[in-house]
């Protein structure tokens, strides 16, 4: 397998905005089931996967096709990312600066068959809500001395502590092969609701965080390969 270190450069933020505002369509189509009209209501967070699959691009040229990619496809095996810290704004007339969800380190963890992946539940008081914001984190180097035997972050807690693990394999002329792409960033990352969320005391909502990993690994009309770091910076 392929180790891909790469420190997360401007190409990538790039992407990763262009992911999430897919991310923000998802999350406006939360739903909402009434339940104990006498309770605050409940918020349950969702992450899952677009899709395992980077697709074949193609474009027209000269009435003939010719492929534009660095290789054929990918595919994803699993995506790990670091987050923390998960808020839930409500509408500007608001001053408290938002309602926690969640304050401690957790990973959006998610394989090649795992469908909706729980992040988080808790809940919030009743009202209008504009916006989910949170982190993508790194450890810092005392978390990380922390948490290097623990089974769910002891990846992130290494020497370089990444925030950002893909595995996957990239598909080139009918040859696979494998690749551990690695990333270092810290971001803050406020998604905005469309319509806000109007969230009623007795109700219970799920909010689904979707991640298209076509918006990592593409360029323009090109797939990119992962495993030349100097194609992301």
């Amino acid at each position: 397998m392929k180790n891909i270190n790469n420190s997360f450069g401007g190409f990538m933020k790039y992407l990763l905005n262009i992911a999430l505002a897919i991310i923000i369509m998802v999350i406006s189509e939360g739903c909402s089931d009434t339940t104990s009209p006498a309770k605050d209501p409940n918020v349950n967070i969702v992450g899952e996967l677009a899709t395992h699959y980077v697709n074949i691009i193609t474009m027209l040229k000269n009435n003939g096709k010719i492929q534009v990619n660095e290789v054929d496809s990918i595919k994803i095996i699993r995506i790990r990312i670091l987050m923390s810290e998960m808020k839930l704004f409500p509408d500007s007339t608001d001053t408290s600066g938002g309602k926690v969800l969640k304050t401690d380190a957790f990973v959006y963890d998610i394989n090649e068959t795992d469908g909706l992946v729980p992040l988080l539940n808790g809940s919030v008081p009743s009202g209008v809500y504009e916006k989910i914001k949170f982190e993508f984190h790194r450890f810092s180097t005392s978390e990380a001395e922390l948490f290097a035997n623990d089974p769910v972050f002891m990846d992130f807690a290494t020497t370089e502590r990444y925030s950002i693990l893909i595995e996957g394999i990239t598909y080139k002329e009918g040859n696979p092969s494998l690749f551990y792409f690695k990333a270092q960033t810290t971001a803050n990352l406020a998604l905005k609701f469309e319509p806000p969320l109007n969230l009623k005391d007795g109700t219970n909502t799920t909010i689904s965080l979707e991640l298209d990993p076509n918006f990592f690994f593409k360029k323009w009309e090109s797939i990119l390969d992962p495993a030349d770091p100097k194609k992301f910076k």
